[in-house]
């Protein structure tokens, strides 16, 4: 991988830690991820945390901002579930990152 490359997989990688850095969202992701219906709406979702409809909207917003979700309007509700295609791009930039981390591991506690 060239610098290039490099940076922009840093930068698109930050991106997502920060989306991901709050409690708030890590909970609204546990919530869509286990719930039982395939889409969710922002009213059953600030329900759920307990916070306001404008938060849980703010924190959708930079999920899907990130590429975490998406959403879908469907009459007077917007209704978000996950960004498959984005989600399978994000984890071939974890799995890329964490490849690098354990080969750069066993090199060293092999002594090279």
């Amino acid at each position: 991988m060239d610098d290039d490359s490099a940076c922009e997989l840093s930068k698109g990688m930050a991106e997502i830690f920060k989306a991901l850095g709050d409690a708030n969202r890590m909970h609204l992701i546990y919530l869509l991820a286990s719930g039982g219906s395939e889409k969710t709406c922002v009213n059953d979702l600030a329900a759920e945390l307990e916070i306001s409809q404008p938060a849980v909207s703010r924190h959708l917003s930079i999920l899907k901002h990130a590429g975490i979700v998406k959403s879908e309007k469907d009459g007077n509700h917007i209704y978000y579930t996950f960004d498959r295609d984005a989600m399978v791009r994000h984890k071939e930039s974890f799995d890329f990152l964490f490849r690098r981390v354990m080969e750069k591991c066993d090199r060293l506690e092999k002594g090279g």
